[in-house]
């Protein structure tokens, strides 16, 4: 039998007690939902039609005895209900769920903070994040630990996500510390506090960053009791214990809750744990109608949204984050016709997918540029147009995308690139003293490429209209959308 089979059952024997002198409390844990808030034939469980927040409520409702019930983040996944809803049917489904705490996990950042915070601040639950600081504070409105009480037992629930190094522009202001570290002052403080059983939920699930991880975390701190590990994307369930710590990760997309059942002696010590995958069987639990209706009703909205043909494509148009791409190029050239300005940049990270050949849908344009960023204004003085393409074009695996205008580009001996020349399509070259506009996003400006260059502009308007918006009635209007000519904007001069 594979070690992380189905019906998986999972027991640590800490010491002897008799049972009738034992408490005991169950902990459910549901991680990397993905966007699969609903029920479905599920290939795990047999095709049984499985999964969904209504099976787990009714689920929660044939429970007897005390429970804590825990959200590992991770919401959208790469599924079309995840991405297009942006994590809105999060709030929507649990608000009569009786979850315990949740936790975030770096993806579910993927549009920034300020739409993260619009999902946190809307759930009838808390979220705790210990390690994640805007300008040197937990941001509002989420927790670094919580504590709740059962039968006397005091848990102590702390939350850690995974520090990012690479592709940080899409959260200005955002850090993450070292998660060992504030685990070690986290697990401290709550002993300070008389928590008996110490909870963290973890979404460093399977970083690769060295010395980053449940193992470590539970190899290196001290005092932490149980890990329930997040961000995984695994279908399976897994159980692993280090030191003295039980690390559980419950499987992704909801098809079932993993129950951990934990027994203590009068002194509130844990004398033993079991751990069980729980599917969540539709036949055997049953649906709520409440939430069965609404997750229909989102269900619908989005498979309708991105079933909607826009436009034909002769063949894939790429993206690139190390050249001007032809997407990128399509994509900037889209905004420079409906700004009507001196020229337009898109940073190459925001772009995340081709568009592919054949019929173009709602969900492809999703797919490609999934953020919901504004247009932005900008009048600058040249020499400040130059310094922040110049930025921009040294940056790491985010070529800028551009259009209006083409750039000539030297690269010196230690591998800087330096801007030579940058010349409008109407024939004009970009002077230090004068004045031009270009239409950015907002994402752009507030350090999109790594930089705040384009912060140094004169003057700023924001159009409150969304980047995608433009680019899907540019793509509609084509009808039949061809890789761009001109494509060599930038221009290598030895």
């Amino acid at each position: 039998m594979h070690k992380w089979a189905r019906w998986l059952i999972f027991v640590l024997l800490i010491g002897g007690c008799g049972r009738g002198e034992l408490k005991t409390v169950n902990v459910f844990f549901v991680a990397d939902v993905q966007g699969f808030y609903f029920s479905r034939p599920e290939p795990r469980l047999d095709n049984q039609v499985a999964g969904g927040y209504g099976v787990l409520k009714n689920f929660l409702a044939a429970q007897s005895g005390n429970f804590l019930l825990f959200d590992g983040g991770n919401w959208f996944g790469s599924s079309a209900e995840g991405t297009l809803s942006k994590g809105s049917y999060v709030p929507a489904l649990t608000q009569t769920i009786p979850f315990t705490v949740g936790t975030l996990s770096d993806k579910d950042l993927v549009y920034g903070w300020p739409s993260a915070r619009n999902i946190v601040k809307e759930l009838s639950y808390p979220l705790v994040v210990a390690n994640l600081r805007l300008e040197n504070q937990i941001p509002w409105p989420l927790h670094d630990y919580q504590i709740r009480t059962i039968d006397g037992i005091k848990f102590g629930i702390f939350g850690l996500i995974t520090p990012w190094q690479k592709n940080q522009e899409r959260l200005p202001g955002l850090s993450t510390l070292d998660p060992i570290e504030v685990a070690q002052q986290m697990t401290t403080l709550l002993k300070e506090k008389g928590v008996d059983y110490v909870i963290v939920l973890s979404s460093l699930g399977l970083s690769d960053q060295p010395g980053v991880g449940n193992a470590a975390l539970a190899a290196e701190v001290e005092g932490i009791d149980l890990i329930l590990s997040s961000n995984q994307d695994s279908e399976n369930p897994e159980v692993e214990t280090v030191k003295h710590t039980l690390i559980v990760y419950p499987g992704s997309k909801l098809d079932s809750v993993g129950r951990l059942t934990l027994r203590f002696d009068q002194n509130n010590q844990l004398k033993d744990s079991s751990f069980k995958d729980e599917p969540l069987l539709a036949q055997t639990y049953g649906e709520d109608e409440t939430i069965a209706t609404q997750a229909t009703e989102l269900l619908a909205q989005t498979r309708r949204q991105m079933a909607r043909p826009l436009a034909k494509t002769k063949q894939v148009i790429a993206t690139d984050l190390e050249q001007q791409s032809p997407l990128g190029t399509l994509l900037a050239q889209c905004l420079h016709r409906w700004a009507k300005l001196d020229g337009a940049v898109l940073n190459a990270a925001s772009i995340r997918s081709d568009l592919p050949a054949g019929e173009l849908t709602e969900f492809d344009l999703y797919k490609a540029y999934p953020y919901g960023d504004n247009i932005t204004f900008l009048t600058l003085k040249g020499q400040a147009f130059i310094n922040a393409l110049q930025a921009s074009l040294n940056a790491e695996d985010n070529f800028p995308q551009i259009a209006g205008f083409n750039v000539q580009y030297a690269v010196a001996p230690n591998g800087t690139k330096r801007i030579t020349r940058i010349t409008l399509d109407n024939g004009r070259i970009i002077r230090p003293q004068e004045t031009y506009r270009l239409a950015v996003t907002d994402h752009v400006l507030a350090g999109g490429f790594g930089h705040d260059e384009f912060i140094n502009a004169l003057e700023f308007k924001s159009t409150f209209v969304e980047a995608r918006q433009i680019m899907r009635s540019c793509i509609v209007r084509q009808k039949t959308v061809e890789v761009p000519s001109s494509q060599g904007r930038w221009k290598l001069i030895q």
